[in-house]
């Protein structure tokens, strides 16, 4: 999901050649994005890992039973904990739904390029259709991806701290991440803050940035009024305070048992495949897979996170073979599990969903 203010506008009609352009763009985007993701993942990966598939494909096939059964375990019970954050970020929203939005919105997000603005779509139909206003729905995004950026931030950090204090070889790079990681954690701190301390500082903000949200909406074809924008900016801040004034223990512990488990699961499946690496150099890589996965440019970072993951921990001393083939079990169950088991959670609440509806207009009848 992305950090956006949604604010309800009645549809505006376009040309019939606008709207066989957008289509157009949309699909161009779509295969491009497509397309590197392939080049990444065929061509570039196995050089950064320079091994063979045999090699790899070998490595996978040390895999057991008992020990598959354990990586699902622990992806699933990912998953458990980070409910605690969506549930925490909404008041009101049970365990279920908010597994129902964690999957759901992955497995579109998942899908396509820039996919976090659809799975948010897809995530605010579902909670409007369950009574929260759009005030809500926004603070809701703003509270859940600010704590994903700050575990993703943060990691960068714990990182060097770990491989400080283990003797494990720290890099120029490793170095000037974790320094960089540092200042935007800090920005968003102060900023977060700021925003919520004094209203009046919120105020001004919401001043600036409603022209900017009109401009915005003109060039989409939108006109929305820089007043309720204003307006519906400060009901944000508003929820969003009483959110983590109740809420911030529970959605801090959440994130920070998610983070915990993601990197076990790393960790389990290098693991799995013989590529057994100190704690401090898993959780190295774990830090760049969580910086990586930042990059929208292809469906879930595709591309991307395996072959800096990859790089990362062979330079810590991993095996080539094994590193790669840990890595794609790795985000064989972040990344691609995620879009079968939503797809059919997705189904499975339309069904559910359409049912009501129908229920309900055959009483009303």
């Amino acid at each position: 999901m992305n950090d956006t203010v949604a604010v309800l506008q009645p549809p505006v009609l376009e040309t019939p050649l606008a709207a066989q352009r957008r289509p157009g763009r949309h699909a161009v985007r779509a295969v491009g994005a497509v397309a590197l993701a392939g080049v990444l993942l065929g061509y570039v990966f196995p050089r950064v890992v320079g091994s063979t598939v045999t090699d790899v494909r070998a490595a996978f096939g040390a895999v057991s039973s008992r020990e598959a059964a354990v990586l699902v375990l622990l992806w699933a019970a990912g998953l458990l904990t980070h409910s605690f954050v969506l549930t925490g970020a909404l008041p009101g929203l049970t365990r279920r739904r908010a597994l129902t939005l964690n999957l759901t919105g992955s497995a579109v997000a998942n899908t396509m390029p820039f996919g976090g603005a659809a799975g948010m779509s897809l995530n605010y139909l579902m909670i409007r259709t369950w009574g929260v206003e759009s005030s809500g729905f926004a603070a809701f995004t703003l509270v859940t991806n600010v704590w994903v950026v700050l575990l993703k931030l943060a990691m960068p950090v714990l990182a060097l701290a770990a491989l400080w204090s283990t003797g494990g070889p720290v890099s120029a790079a490793t170095r000037w991440t974790a320094v960089a990681s540092m200042g935007a954690l800090l920005v968003v701190l102060v900023l977060l803050a700021v925003g919520l301390a004094s209203r009046r500082a919120a105020e001004r903000a919401a001043h600036v940035v409603a022209p900017v949200v009109v401009g915005i909406g003109r060039v989409v074809r939108r006109h929305p009024d820089p007043a309720r924008v204003s307006a519906s900016i400060l009901d944000c801040r508003d929820l969003v305070a009483d959110v983590l004034k109740r809420r911030w223990g529970q959605m801090s512990l959440g994130m920070l048992g998610y983070g915990l488990l993601q990197a076990v699961l790393l960790w389990a499946c290098l693991h799995a495949v013989g590529a057994d690496l100190a704690p401090a150099a898993v959780l190295a890589g774990f830090a760049v897979d969580r910086v990586m996965t930042l990059v929208v440019i292809t469906p879930g970072a595709v591309g991307f996170a395996e072959a800096g993951t990859a790089a990362a921990l062979i330079a810590l001393g991993g095996s080539p073979a094994a590193v790669a083939a840990g890595v794609l079990l790795y985000r064989g169950f972040t990344f691609a599990l995620e879009i079968p088991v939503g797809g059919t959670w997705l189904a499975g609440w339309l069904f559910w969903r359409r049912r009501a509806t129908r229920a309900a207009s055959g009483t009303a009848a």
